[in-house]
């Protein structure tokens, strides 16, 4: 009998608790638009991209506003110039860079934005980057069936190894039929040849993790992998590993969500216009493979 008090206590009080729901409405603050800069650059003699756009509000699904009427220039180490020209109005500023690459490794560049009576700035520096060696790719079946690609193919990786002296920064990207693994999460840096400083892979061969990281999937018989080994700096780093955790965050213990941390500074230290974005200057290291099935490496 005393179970059943029990019992019906229990039910009682959880009817009580459920039946208290109340919906509650919640206004949010709408944000201030700030100007937002993508600008990856690198030393490649092509055209090289600046895209400006205007933040919105998180609940505002409206297309994204292209911010027009900018003047965009980059200046080297040596007070070279290079203008940035939005020719079609649209937000993206594009410098030809086939006559005049930016190529000047172990310099400094300073990007320069003069916006709606704004002015912001920032400094990047074009690093080294090696030589990718190699690629090969071995025979491979996983247990289960994945979301994208097939189930029995060829597992790639690269081959490169790191400069002597601690430090040197990475940014690996891969390319499957033409098509980069792009996003956030599939996201692959590196310090010297290991994930983080202090692992002690100065001046070696990248460990395999990040060197198997351009097989994001399995590839078949002719297929068509792109290795891209960008130079980039410790600040950049910390950068695209912080936009990286964003993007995989969403569990119970995750980290709060912030504000991804920016470069990009406004030159009146006491204005309210805010910029938010990347400028990184990066070397550019290349190497291409047709997957060739009478080439492929036994699974060990």
């Amino acid at each position: 009998m005393k179970n059943i008090r029990i019992l019906l206590s229990i039910y009682f009080l959880s009817a009580f608790l459920f039946s208290c729901t109340d919906v509650v409405e919640i206004t949010v603050k709408e944000g201030v638009s700030q100007l937002s800069v993508d600008a990856l650059i690198n030393n490649q003699a092509e055209t090289q991209k600046i895209k400006l756009t205007l933040s919105q509000g998180y609940f505002d699904n409206s297309p994204i506003k292209p911010a027009i009427g900018a003047r965009v220039i980059v200046f080297d180490e040596d007070s070279v110039a290079y203008e940035f020209k939005d020719l079609k109005n649209e937000g993206i500023y594009t410098f030809d860079a086939k006559f005049k690459p930016l190529n000047k490794l172990g310099k400094q560049y300073a990007l320069y934005i003069n916006y709606g009576g704004e002015e912001y700035v920032s400094l990047s520096k074009l690093n080294r980057v090696p030589k990718i060696d190699s690629i090969n790719y071995e025979i491979t079946k996983l247990p289960i069936k994945p979301e994208n690609g097939p189930q029995d193919g060829f597992q790639p990786q690269f081959y490169a190894n790191d400069f002597t002296g601690e430090g040197d920064c990475y940014w690996v990207k891969a390319a499957k039929n033409s098509k980069y693994f792009s996003k956030a999460n599939e996201i692959t840096v590196a310090y010297d040849a290991g994930f983080s400083p202090g692992s002690r892979t100065d001046g070696l061969l990248f460990i395999q993790p990040i060197r198997q990281s351009v097989g994001r999937e399995l590839y078949s018989d002719k297929d068509t992998l792109k290795v891209d080994l960008y130079s980039i700096t410790k600040e950049q780093f910390y950068y695209l590993q912080f936009v990286q955790q964003v993007s995989q965050d969403g569990g119970l213990f995750s980290t709060p969500l912030s504000n991804i941390p920016t470069n990009i500074i406004n030159r009146n230290a006491n204005s309210t216009k805010k910029a938010v974005g990347f400028f990184g200057i990066s070397a550019v290291s290349s190497l291409q493979a047709i997957i060739d099935k009478n080439k492929a490496k036994p699974k060990k």
